[in-house]
């Protein structure tokens, strides 16, 4: 009998040591996700030298040798858009300086390429005090006159991970200076590197939760562009999932 609880217990140590194994291997194996925060003050003032930075990380991991970081700003209203290369500060920071001419509404992308993966995350900044009615003055009559309101825009799009071949719900939290978004029209434009853009319709699920379902054909980085439209406004913001 102390034999038979022996060899019991021991296969349980067995198992045990197994299945930890199997979790640890199972964490191992869970791609990260490259992620990008730019990091700019807003409002931001005029003829004076300012930095605008982002920080890349890949998972927990502080990137400091990212393939390529460029910020694309434009003056909203305006078609010539500056591409400026920045330069890593350390400690997943890159940054350039820029020294702002006129007032008005701008917008920053961070164009970020690292470890096989691309992430390009928008803001929208003020530069002057003024800002807002100059923007608003230069773009009366234009197609783009609301874009000024985008600034307060927030969106958090989950889940990051996908399975391939597999009909899942994406989903995207929406906020407006702070609070829930809520009848809005909503679209997810998906891609893949020279794929095809998919355009989808989401549903909105109510308190700023917009949600679509779709089904990702192959693995790898997709980026998602989530268009948001309302009477005041009309913004885009891309994300990066994974499909695994």
């Amino acid at each position: 009998m102390k034999v038979y609880i022996r060899l019991m217990l021991a296969m349980m140590v067995v198992l045990l040591i197994s299945a930890c194994g199997q979790t640890k291997d199972q964490s191992a194996d869970e791609p990260a996700i490259l992620d990008v925060k730019i990091d700019v003050k807003s409002p931001i003032e005029l003829q004076k030298k300012t930095e605008i930075a982002c920080i890349v990380t890949y998972g927990k991991e502080k990137v400091n040798d990212a393939d390529e970081v460029k910020f694309e700003i434009w003056k909203q209203g305006n078609d010539q858009h500056e591409m400026i290369s920045a330069k890593s500060k350390g400690n997943g920071k890159y940054a350039i300086e820029k020294t702002f001419t006129e007032a008005g509404t701008y917008s920053v992308v961070a164009h970020v390429t690292a470890r096989n993966m691309h992430n390009m995350p928008k803001t929208d900044v003020i530069v002057g005090d003024n800002a807002g009615s100059a923007s608003k003055h230069e773009e009366s009559g234009s197609d783009h006159s609301h874009h000024d309101d985008a600034a307060g825009v927030a969106v958090t799009l989950h889940p990051q991970m996908f399975t391939v071949n597999k009909e899942e719900p994406i989903v995207a939290d929406i906020a407006y200076n702070g609070q829930p978004l809520t009848a809005a029209k909503v679209r997810f434009e998906i891609w893949k590197d020279q794929m095809k853009h998919e355009f989808i319709d989401a549903n909105e699920q109510g308190s700023g939760k917009y949600q679509a379902k779709t089904v990702f054909k192959e693995k790898g980085t997709f980026s998602v562009k989530v268009h948001v439209e309302t009477n005041e406004l009309h913004e885009h913001q891309v994300k990066q999932v994974m499909v695994q």
